[in-house]
């Protein structure tokens, strides 16, 4: 059986705008985007409810002229930082039918002001190179939220909750700096108005406190409630999770590719099953259909996207059961196809448990023989390509349950990993030894079970020759 397991490389050797940094790059071309100064108007007053903004949209829009205010494929994409790569994009697929209406602009400038998550993330687009990059920009709000809910519960009286939030003084028990500023972009943090007990009768002012909505009753005498906090977040996560599926969704799902592709590798086969990470269905889309497992969801009308931490790490984010920021969390609660070789992996527990009941039975004194005997009907016989995933520790377990398909004896499992060029192969080797350990991959590639290979070419159908078809 011919398994294809893909991640992002996947989609990137196709030339799917699909990198973290082209979403960010379309989402800042779409902020940017003047469409006129009633429009600057309604978002500079801001309005809370999406009911109210679609009221004043369409009070708007009938005084405009839409078809002024779409946007392009040029026009999404001209804040890029990799032209050659969007150049490749056009040259490869038909971009001229993809334009954003004044309506979707209008809605996506929006939820783009209106989601902490997407403002966080742009004050650091410099640092996030990669999905895993952003995954970990996730964890480490998570834990300065965690710490700033430890340091809250130590404020004795609620009214002298806001001298926390003085970080310019060097005294006492306060927040940092760049923990405020943090926090602040999630409107945990909020300016009240207060007396200043001057001898001038109504002299008010203004300092940092903390959001009462983020308090029991919504109120600051009852303390904090990180229970709110976190619902907050996790919907925040939610939106931004529905932005990204929108761009999916409107952008490069709209890309039809101007000629038909083929897979140009003499190494090549036509995969029987598709493991996927990816949220698009590339494959299908561009070449066949073929049964895809999506183990961290799929976009669409029904997304489920997957989007989150690997894990908790820090004690205080298991106290305060941040769960539902992990990816297992999220993969469960949204029904994703989470389930990776199950068959198989059941096969070789069925295999094992046989034998050892044989081996008790018997008590055989030299098992070794046996068991290479015993292993030959258990054959598995399973090609395995990966294209385009990092196998990063994020994806550990996934890792792990693949490499245990030959333990003990050959089941005839042999994998071949994809790289985009040395660099990476370097870096996907160093992976897998974190991950399995030297001993487990030196097994593996001095018996050939795994191999690297280059990342076969994505061509034109019309330039593959008999001699170049793959293999059934």
């Amino acid at each position: 059986m011919n398994i294809l397991i893909v991640g992002n490389g996947f989609d990137l050797s196709h030339y799917l705008p699909t990198k973290y940094d082209h979403f960010m790059d379309v989402m800042k071309a779409i902020e940017e985007k003047d469409l006129g100064q009633p429009v600057a108007n309604v978002f500079k007053n801001s309005v809370e409810d999406f009911p109210t903004l679609l009221m004043k949209f369409f009070e708007i829009k009938n005084a405009l002229n839409e078809k002024s205010y779409e946007m392009s494929f040029d026009e999404l994409f001209s804040k890029s930082r990799e032209k050659w790569f969007i150049d490749k994009t056009k040259s490869m697929y038909s971009t001229n039918e993809i334009k954003l209406s004044f309506q979707q602009i209008f809605e996506l400038q929006y939820k783009l002001k209106n989601n902490g998550w997407y403002q966080y993330f742009k004050n650091y687009v410099e640092e996030i190179k990669t999905w895993i990059d952003f995954e970990q920009k996730i964890e480490e709000v998570l834990t300065v939220l965690a710490n700033c809910i430890l340091e809250i519960e130590q404020v004795k009286r609620p009214s002298k909750l806001f001298e926390y939030f003085r970080y310019e003084l060097e005294d006492g028990h306060r927040i940092s700096e760049r923990n405020f500023k943090v926090l602040s972009i999630f409107n945990f943090i909020t300016l009240e108005l207060f007396n200043l007990n001057l001898p001038l009768a109504g002299a008010i002012s203004e300092r940092s406190n903390l959001n009462p909505k983020f308090c029991h009753g919504e109120d600051l005498q009852n303390g904090l409630n990180p229970s709110s906090l976190l619902d907050y977040l996790q919907k925040q996560l939610e939106e931004f999770i529905e932005i990204f599926n929108l761009y999916l969704e409107l952008v490069v799902c709209q890309l039809l590719p101007i000629e038909t592709f083929s897979i140009d590798s003499k190494d090549w086969v036509y995969p029987d099953k598709i493991y996927s990470f990816n949220y698009t269905n590339t494959y299908q889309r561009l070449y066949d259909s073929v049964e895809i497992d999506y183990l961290h969801g799929s976009h669409g009308e029904e997304q489920n996207i997957v989007l989150g931490v690997s894990d908790l790490e820090d004690e205080s984010l298991k106290k305060i059961k941040a769960y539902g920021f992990t990816k297992y969390h999220q993969k469960l609660f949204k029904d994703t196809d989470y389930l990776f070789l199950d068959g198989f992996k059941e096969k070789v527990k069925n295999h094992e448990k046989r034998l050892e009941e044989f081996e008790r039975d018997y008590q055989l004194a030299d098992k070794s023989d046996h068991r290479k005997l015993f292993g030959i009907g258990e054959k598995l016989n399973l090609k395995i390509f990966i294209w385009g995933h990092s196998l990063d520790i994020s994806d550990k377990d996934y890792i792990l349950d693949l490499f245990s398909l030959n333990d003990d004896v050959d089941r005839n499992v042999r994998v071949t990993v994809y790289y985009f060029n040395k660099t990476a192969k370097f870096d996907l080797l160093n992976n897998l030894l974190a991950i399995l350990g030297k001993d487990k991959v030196e097994h593996w590639m001095k018996n050939k079970w795994l191999q690297f290979k280059e990342n076969p070419k994505i061509v034109p159908e019309s330039a593959i020759t008999l001699e170049d078809l793959p293999k059934t």
